[in-house]
This record gives structure tokens, C-alpha cells and sequence, in this order.
């Protein structure tokens, strides 16, 4: 009897882990691969343009003014890395209320 709901609790909270460590790969690694895409980039660019943008690890293209000709195509893929990187969070917060719901009815993973 106690032993097989010791069991059953310990097989919940190792799902209820693993359920959070998805989410947190998928925040993270969202995170690390943006960083990863625009520091390539970044690096890609003429030193002139380079210090154009802002600081590490975001590397921000210019705001306030025109963006000089060598910055469109950069600053076109800073804006579809966060777009990509926006999905992928709104996927993992659904992902985490899936969870606390699941664990808040009860329902077996």
C-alpha cells in the first residue's frame, strides 16, 4: 500500500521535473541560439558597422538614427531572431501551463 504511493509520488515529481526542464531548454536554448545567430552576424560585419551597435550579447543595431546601407540585412535578421525566439517562449509558457494544470487536476503525464 504505502510503498506503491511512495513510488507513484516519486514517478509524479520526477515528471513534474522533467516537465520543467523542458521548459527551461526551451527558454534557454531559444535565448542562446538568438545570441548565437546575431554574434555570427555581428562578426560578419565591417569594423565600422560593428561599432555602430550596441553592447554584448545583444549587439543592437542603431535606433534613434537612419540605419547606414550595410545594416539593413543585419538588422533585418536581429528582428526575425526575436520574433523566432518570441514563439518559441509563448510555446514553453503553454507548455508550463499544460503542466501546472495537469498537476493541478491530477492527471496522469
Amino acid at each position: 500500500g504505502s510503498a506503491y504511493r511512495v513510488a507513484v509520488a516519486g514517478r509524479v515529481a520526477t515528471g513534474e521535473m522533467a516537465a520543467l526542464a523542458f521548459f527551461a531548454l526551451l527558454v534557454m536554448g531559444s535565448a542562446q541560439w538568438r545570441r548565437g545567430r546575431i554574434r555570427r552576424a555581428m562578426r560578419d560585419l565591417p569594423t565600422r558597422m560593428q561599432r555602430l551597435l550596441g553592447p554584448d550579447p545583444l549587439y543592437l543595431p542603431p535606433q534613434d538614427t537612419p540605419l547606414p546601407e550595410g545594416l539593413h540585412a543585419y538588422a533585418a535578421l536581429h528582428r526575425r531572431t526575436r520574433v523566432v525566439q518570441l514563439v518559441v517562449w509563448g510555446l514553453a509558457f503553454l507548455w508550463l501551463g499544460f503542466v501546472v494544470y495537469s498537476v493541478l487536476k491530477g492527471t496522469p503525464q
